[in-house]
């Protein structure tokens, strides 16, 4: 297998979610791969910033403004995917609800938490099956778990759910997909630090990085004494989609410091 092969320059990618923290990071991986990225995100303001800047580094780049529990725009992206594009053949599902309640939560904190994590990843992973070529060559799925999806934390029954049936829906859609050569894996990132965490930290506990990657409740609590950065995510990522894993299919990959191993 030659060099070229096993990389993922000329293909078409989907990645939802795929204009802030972990996913501009994944987007930002790919473009740097060869890829052409087609990004679902619900937030104009952050999707049309970081496309023009990605398209002014000259990487191709296409968006997609809306939620992925709406089937239309779900229909549409794949819709419009450019002219010249090849189908894409490689996807990232990234979007997700971040619902953080216990035994409380009422039926809208429910679907807040879960419709985004599953119907959204059941939606997009449906249609962009039915675009597939004929001879899907390579073709694979990326969804994102957590750490949570392994652990109980209180006051996290709605999103760990959730992260957890990204799992079972992982597993499941490899056996479907299998006869047709799609690989589904996921990976289970631990604390990234991105914007959303580093305002959590600060604003909320009063921790800035190196003050809270000290700690031994937070940082700590991983065996690399440190939280991720999305680059170190989005890595890995780029490798389940590539042929150096064409034999990897239907598993979760922790990303997580060491953290499930204590």
């Amino acid at each position: 297998m030659s060099t070229l092969a096993r990389g993922l320059a000329g293909r078409t990618a989907v990645v939802t979610g795929g204009a802030q923290g972990i996913g501009a990071a994944v987007t930002e991986r790919l473009c740097a791969e060869g890829c052409r990225v087609l990004v679902l995100d619900k937030s104009a303001e952050h999707g049309r910033a970081a496309v023009k800047r990605w398209r002014e580094d000259g990487h191709a780049v296409s968006l997609v403004v809306g939620d992925v529990v709406d089937e239309r725009t779900v229909r549409a992206a794949f819709a419009e995917v450019p002219a010249g594009w090849d189908p894409p053949t490689l996807l990232v599902n990234l979007a997700a609800g971040f619902v953080f309640k216990g035994l409380d939560a009422a039926p809208e904190d429910w679907r807040a938490a879960l419709d985004p994590t599953l119907i959204g990843l059941s939606l997009v992973t449906r249609e962009f099956v039915a675009h597939l070529p004929p001879d899907p060559v390579g073709a694979a799925i990326v969804n994102m778990a957590s750490i949570s999806a392994h652990i109980a934390q209180s006051g996290y029954l709605t999103y760990n759910t959730g992260k957890a049936a990204v799992l079972g829906f992982t597993r499941c859609a490899a056996q479907e997909l299998a006869p047709r050569g799609v690989r589904v894996n996921s990976v289970s990132p631990g604390t990234v630090w991105n914007a959303n965490n580093e305002r959590y930290h600060r604003e909320v506990l009063g921790l800035d990085r190196a003050t809270a990657e000290a700690d031994p409740e937070h940082g700590g609590r991983f065996l690399l004494g440190r939280f991720a950065d999305p680059a170190e995510i989005a890595a890995p990522i780029a490798f389940l989609l590539s042929a150096e894993a064409g034999f990897i299919t239907g598993t979760d990959l922790p990303v997580d410091g060491g953290y499930l191993a204590v």
